[in-house]
């Protein structure tokens, strides 16, 4: 059961989804208070698609009354119910559905908007309501728990259940809100949460009337939610209420080892589907499995928990500081390093921050003259980890990967106007190059290493200010480790880096001109782009890095323990 609410910008996606499950599944989409235009979308599909069942329902309708209906429409074995605000794979679906039984109600590892966990089901901990396990927490802090957990008390919409207990619930217990159904299903079945199926809830939501949850002020839960507290990592100090009155446990790190630290990766992409193909997260994920390689507890902040109250846990934050400003933390040891947008960064932004990097030499040396504020240098690299050479032929390939941005980069257009075919990866194109030099909107990037090492040449542009500033992409840096070629834009020192693997063009005339050369003759020979692709790992890796950031947080704490 897919139930749809309006105003999702999802909805097509998830409809679409709906529909296909029609092929193994019996499949209801309650649409709840969505508008016309939605409302015909959804019957135009169900023309097409006959064994998709339609049931239409107001905003103010409640979870476990809409459930009651639209199961009458369900003779199946197990239903899954699927949260209106979700984006859930199929994989994660049939998962869920795998483990529910006749005695056992089946949940995700749910996440919030912003990608922190949503609750690990929940427990009656003393409180007016239950307190959501791990709320707020980084979704990494479940990779230490087990596959499965039992919990006290389903959290959160989405559940698979026997369609007979499900029935009972319903109609035995009359619950009036999902908190109520939460309670009433405790009575009857085992709740278990899968810790890997994390499906975002990418939506606010905007349906369901839902009073607020009341409880008994039990604490009987309390044992088993430390239990999976002390499971994740964490040491229960004591309880105390939240300013909503929600009893949760005061946690505290438990260092695996007495040098280990806990650090926060803060990032400018979104969370879920949509943030999971920015360079950004890229970026950090590399960066991330450096710093776990020297010992340390790593989580990824998406940009709207870049404040989450669980901040608190960490010993040191690290912003990635992209298109948007994400202030410092007021607690631990805070560091950015400055990877784009240059020109968007004041005085006022570099100065809140214990100590600052940025993805240039001269943009670092101009700040600290002008505004004497020590920014360090330190430039963007490469996920050795993917980026290495595998031995796969070359092709006569010229390829680009990246967005179009809205505007028709020069380093692709320019080439294919002259009647030069390059292969294009990436979204929104269209408007500005034919469709045929379009390889794909999407390239996944497990896939980029074979691509770029390839390919005859690998393109490169960058942000305008980013150029003007010094500051080089990560690509030149993923090409040249796997022992690729590229031709790019003019960057301050770009050719002395790559030492031959990477050379410029002054304008879109003189691109053409180099494309039409014989690349043989351009770049240095295979023997010698090897020795350049292992210096470039073994200098610019994000091993490299981590170790300069870590020096950084280490000097900045040695300081604070002699001034205290």
């Amino acid at each position: 059961m897919r139930p749809l609410q309006a105003r999702d910008r999802r909805y097509a996606r998830k409809l679409e989804q709906a529909a296909a499950r029609t092929r193994t599944d019996r499949v209801v989409v309650a649409l709840v208070g969505v508008d016309a235009a939605q409302w015909v979308s959804a019957h135009l599909l169900a023309d097409l698609v006959p064994a998709l069942g339609l049931r239409g329902y107001g905003s103010r309708m409640s979870w476990p009354a809409m459930l009651a209906d639209a199961t009458t429409h369900l003779p199946v074995d197990i239903v899954a119910a699927v949260d209106p605000r979700a984006e859930i794979a199929d994989p994660e679906i049939d998962a869920l559905v795998a483990s529910a039984r006749g005695d056992v109600a089946a949940i995700p590892a749910q996440r919030a908007q912003d990608g922190t966990v949503a609750g690990l089901g929940a427990a009656e901990t003393g409180g007016p309501a239950p307190w959501p396990i791990l709320a707020d927490h980084p979704a990494e802090d479940l990779d230490p728990l087990d596959d499965v957990l039992s919990v006290p008390l389903v959290h959160g919409l989405t559940v698979a259940l026997g369609r007979t207990a499900l029935r009972d619930v319903l109609e035995g217990d009359a619950p009036r809100s999902a908190s109520a159904f939460a309670r009433a299903l405790r009575a009857r079945l085992d709740a278990r949460v899968l810790t890997s199926v994390r499906p975002v809830l990418d939506e606010p939501r905007l349906v369901f009337a839902e009073p607020r949850a009341t409880g008994t002020g039990s604490s009987r839960d309390r044992s088993t939610a430390a239990d999976i507290v002390t499971a994740a990592g964490f040491d229960v100090v004591s309880w105390r209420p939240d300013a909503a009155g929600t009893v949760e446990p005061v946690r505290r790190w438990r260092r695996p080892h007495p040098d280990a630290q806990r650090w926060a990766i803060k990032i400018c992409a979104p969370a879920g589907r949509q943030g999971a193909v920015w360079g950004d997260m890229h970026f950090a994920r590399g960066l991330a499995s450096a710093l776990r390689r020297r010992g340390h507890t790593v989580v990824i902040d998406a940009f709207d928990a870049r404040a989450r109250p669980t901040s608190v846990l960490d010993d040191v934050s690290v912003v990635v500081r992209g298109p948007y400003r994400i202030d410092p933390v007021e607690t631990g040891i805070t560091l950015q390093w400055i990877i784009s947008h240059p020109d968007q960064i004041t005085r006022a932004e570099l100065a809140s921050f214990d100590r600052v990097f940025a993805a240039s030499e001269s943009w670092s040396r101009n700040v600290r003259e002008k505004w004497g504020i020590d920014v360090r240098p330190l430039l963007e690299g490469t996920d050795v980890d993917l980026f290495h050479p595998t031995g796969v032929a070359r092709t006569d390939d010229i390829v680009f990967v990246g967005t179009a941005r809205g505007i028709a980069r020069p380093s692709v257009v320019a080439p294919l106007r002259a009647g030069i075919p390059v292969r294009v990866y990436g979204p929104d194109w269209r408007p500005f190059i034919p469709q045929a030099a379009i390889a794909a909107r999407t390239l996944p990037h497990a896939d980029l290493p074979r691509r770029y090492e390839s390919a005859s040449v690998v393109l490169n542009d960058q942000w305008p200010a980013m150029r003007r500033h010094g500051f080089i992409a990560m690509r030149p840096f993923d090409v040249v480790a796997v022992g690729g070629r590229v031709i790019s834009e003019q960057v301050e020192g770009i050719e002395e880096i790559f030492g031959g693997a990477v050379i410029t063009y002054r304008d879109a005339e003189h691109l053409v001109e180099l494309l039409r050369a014989d690349p043989d003759t351009l770049f240095p020979d295979t023997a010698a782009l090897a020795g350049i692709a292992e210096r470039i790992r073994a200098e610019h890796s994000f091993d490299a890095r981590a170790a300069v950031l870590d020096a950084a947080a280490r000097e900045v704490a040695g300081r604070s323990a002699t001034s205290g």
